[in-house]
């Protein structure tokens, strides 16, 4: 076996530093950003779900990126207080047939 065959061997995520995308992940992502803050719950909020804009929420967010740096899933769960409420936006075929 030649060294350029090992190279091949070796399976894509040891070459990505032995990061793999979440079970949950669409096939084909190869990155996934994620990230929390919490902040105050803004006017149409209350008014949606009958809370105080006096509260703080946390919203949580998970994008998923495909090889071209396009959006293969979007995810946001804002917590209520224990009132959870996730939006979830994936491409159809026809969007990503637009991309090419």
């Amino acid at each position: 076996m030649t060294e350029r065959d090992e190279v091949r061997s070796v399976p894509e995520r040891g070459r990505l530093g032995g990061i793999e995308a979440p079970p949950s992940a669409p096939v084909g992502t190869v990155r996934v950003i994620t990230g929390t803050r919490a902040r105050q719950v803004n006017d149409q909020e209350a008014l949606d779900f009958g809370i105080s804009t006096d509260r703080t929420c946390l919203e949580v967010q998970h994008i998923f990126y495909d090889a071209d740096d396009d959006v293969l899933r979007h995810t946001m769960t804002v917590d209520y207080s224990g009132r959870p409420y996730v939006t979830r936006y994936e491409p159809t075929p026809e969007e990503f047939a637009l991309r090419e």
